[in-house]
């Protein structure tokens, strides 16, 4: 999309008005050169501007004036990055400062971070702008809406670290004893420190204007060392088909995965997934998706758990809500598990439901919330003589503050409760989880 790089330096400053001088500063150490640099700007030499002021960024980073010039010096001279970081500061110093937040929507735009844009250019729109200033914005958002994500071929990638502590880190039941047998350690309940590390690969390859493939990787390993012998190394892959139909997007796709307990082979998956969703002028969007999948266990012991899996899902969310574009959405599940092994009792029917919802708390700052329920009903065979049914509550709350504290870098904390009853109590359990993620994109 064209930049309208002048016309919109002219139009921060018309739409910010007396709240431009609010940032000015006084310094005989910068006026200079700001004014160099903003002299630089106007004759369209804004890699001169960001190669001016970038070396006094340690130095002078936090004060608004300098903040908004490096900025534009840095948007316009195709630094959208260091832009978005800067202004970002300008915004929360000044959050009345037009000019500062309509480059920053300008930045996220860049960077396509569609939906902080959209909050930052929906703000705007709401303080009455210029009808110049309102062209320009609602021209924005139009492209934003009109965005495609299959612009040619791409790779991205994330690196995470996380450490955290969780209660029940084997899942287990809290009683020593069931039936009068004393259990092994191993099924009791064990809490643990513990540490993560995650590696994503991502690529994205258009087949045209509305196609494309979307195709990813990912390797994780959870050590526990006061239970090490559930530590976790997973690996994953997976390519989907998208199709995109106007405001209705149609997907299909495989994956497969594969996990190692304690350094073993455990558990193999295989997955074929298609999904449509489609979003209203109303901003709510609705999604259907099925799921077939064949899980295998390697140690001998556990082939009993073997299924094929089948699962259906139906979501509502509500997009775009008020100026921090929140959302809110159910998902309805249901399945079915048929078990695999002559006498194996682990086929069950299962359904539940899921409540969630986001709010952006700052332009690069997001709150996460949601509630779910699954219930599964044993249908096979009985566990120690009962018909096995579990009810199963889940409860989480995370936050993430991107670019922070440095631009390409963000910081996710997250808690999480859950709950597990069942009629059999070997299988109750109670877990809180509390970790904090550190993750890098590349």
């Amino acid at each position: 999309m064209q930049r309208w790089v002048l016309s919109l330096i002219l139009l921060s400053v018309l739409a910010a008005g007396a709240t431009h001088a609010q940032v000015s500063e006084s310094d005989p150490e910068i006026v200079p050169l700001l004014r160099q640099a903003q002299a630089l700007l106007a004759q369209q030499r804004a890699s001169e501007a960001y190669a001016l002021l970038a070396p006094h960024e340690l130095e002078w980073g936090g004060t608004p004036y300098y903040d908004y010039v490096y900025g534009l010096s840095a948007l316009d001279s195709g630094r959208a990055g260091d832009a978005a970081f800067a202004l970002d500061r300008v915004v929360a110093a000044q959050p009345d400062f037009a000019g500062a937040r309509i480059e920053l929507a300008r930045a996220e735009y860049e960077l396509g971070r569609y939906d902080s844009a959209r909050a930052q250019f929906r703000h705007l729109l709401g303080q009455s702008p210029p009808p110049q200033t309102r062209a320009v914005i609602e021209r924005y958002l139009e492209a934003i809406g009109k965005r495609s994500q299959f612009g040619g071929s791409r790779w991205s990638a994330t690196a995470q670290a996380a450490a955290g502590f969780d209660s029940n880190a084997n899942g287990s039941t809290a009683d020593q004893a069931f039936l009068g047998f004393t259990l092994d350690p191993r099924n009791v309940e064990t809490e643990s420190a513990f540490g993560e590390l995650a590696f994503s690969l991502g690529h994205t390859l258009a087949l045209g204007a509305s196609s494309g493939l979307v195709s990813s990787f990912q390797l994780t390993h959870r050590a526990n060392p006061d239970a090490s012998f559930i530590d976790q190394t997973v690996a994953s892959l997976g390519t989907g088909f998208v199709h995109a139909i106007g405001s209705t997007r149609l997907n299909a796709g495989v994956s497969a995965s594969a996990g190692w307990l304690d350094g073993e082979d455990h558990d193999r998956a295989t997955n074929l997934d298609l999904g449509v969703t489609h979003r209203t002028v109303s901003d709510f969007e609705w999604g259907a998706s099925v799921r077939a999948s064949v899980q295998d266990y390697e140690e001998p012991g556990l082939r009993i758990l073997d299924v094929e899996r089948y699962l259906a899902g139906l979501s509502l969310t509500r997009l775009n809500i008020g100026d921090h574009s929140g959302r809110f959405g159910l998902v309805l599940l249901g399945g079915v598990d048929e078990a695999r092994r002559d006498g194996s009792p682990y086929g069950s029917n299962r359904h539940g439901g899921r409540l969630f919802t986001s709010w952006l708390l700052r332009p690069q700052s997001s709150l996460y919330a949601e509630v779910s329920s699954m219930t599964v009903d044993y249908q096979d065979g009985t566990f120690f003589g009962a018909d096995r049914k579990d009810d199963q509550l889940s409860v989480a709350v995370a936050l993430e503050f991107q670019n922070w504290p440095v631009a390409k870098w963000s910081v996710a904390p997250r808690l999480r409760y859950l709950n597990n009853d069942s009629n059999v109590s070997l299988y109750e359990y109670d877990r809180v989880e509390a970790i904090v993620y550190v993750r890098r994109a590349f």
